[in-house]
């Protein structure tokens, strides 16, 4: 006899995983990993103290720059003590100073914010702002030393 032409053919089973979504899944979030990473690292490039560090270099004295919990700013540099100064005259001060240091061949000026704690943070981002303005690259933030915790 003739076999049927309707007749379907058995295939063996096949018990393999089948892996190829999973690479598919795979492939997408690395692509979204790699979409997501750059976005990561925007923001205001800052140096926060450490416990105990001696960074600073010992000819140039930082420029500190004081901001009040009333949002006052106070500048601090060579022989000037905190004085009072307005947020147009902190950037062309510090446009000065960076000018004046590397005309004299000296490293990048320094400068270091002295923010009360009470501070809105908004404050110290537009003050951090003004500082990028001025050409400042780097910023230090002073802290006060931690109180001891108490022992239960």
């Amino acid at each position: 006899m003739r076999p049927s032409p309707y007749r379907r053919e058995k295939k063996a089973l096949n018990s393999d995983m089948n892996v190829v979504p999973y690479i598919d899944v795979m492939l997408v979030l690395l692509v979204i990993f790699m979409v997501t990473a750059p976005m990561l690292t925007t923001g205001v490039d800052v140096d926060l103290p450490k416990e105990q560090t001696n960074t600073m270099s010992q000819n140039q004295l930082p420029v500190i720059v004081s901001l009040t919990d009333n949002g006052e700013i106070f500048i601090s540099y060579e022989n000037n003590v905190d004085m009072p100064i307005s947020e147009p005259e902190l950037i062309d001060t510090l446009s000065n100073l960076q000018a004046q240091g590397s005309a004299e061949g000296q490293p990048p000026l320094q400068v270091m914010i002295n923010a009360d704690q009470n501070n809105q943070y908004g404050a110290i981002m537009s003050l951090m702002a003004n500082l990028q303005q001025a050409g400042i690259e780097k910023v230090g933030l002073l802290t006060g030393t931690p109180l001891p915790t108490p022992q239960l």
